[in-house]
């Protein structure tokens, strides 16, 4: 029903098992002919771990997601930073007015050479 032969089926799935892509064994029975047996315990089949390397899979794995929690939390941080330094930079920028970044007041100059300035004084 696969779409191969059994033979080309048996072998991709001894190439599979062999990988360790399958925790699987492949068996002959004289009713059925080929049987393909699964492993769900971790410690039978080709697959199969002792407690200690289970363990220390575990571990391994404990401290991969304990170096990504530190990771999340650092980006988080960062993260946190950023919007409240943007939400400080608007505050300021509401709190000055029309912006932050206006040219300088020069509106005392009025284009006038500085002598018309003194002469208009006196």
């Amino acid at each position: 029903m696969i779409g191969g032969s059994v033979e080309e089926v048996t072998l991709y799935l001894s190439k599979l098992i062999q990988d360790g892509s399958l925790n699987a064994c492949i068996e002959q029975s004289a009713k059925v002919g080929v049987v393909l047996r699964f492993f769900l315990d971790p410690t039978q089949g080709p697959l199969a771990k002792t407690e200690k390397q289970q363990q220390q899979a575990l571990l391994e794995q404990t401290q991969r997601t304990n170096i990504l929690a530190e990771q999340v939390k650092g980006a988080d941080y960062r993260l946190g930073l950023t919007k409240e330094h943007i939400d400080h930079l608007k505050r300021q920028s509401k709190k000055s007015g029309t912006g932050a970044g206006d040219a300088m007041d020069t509106t005392w100059d009025d284009g006038m050479d500085a002598e018309e300035d003194i002469m208009v004084g006196l």
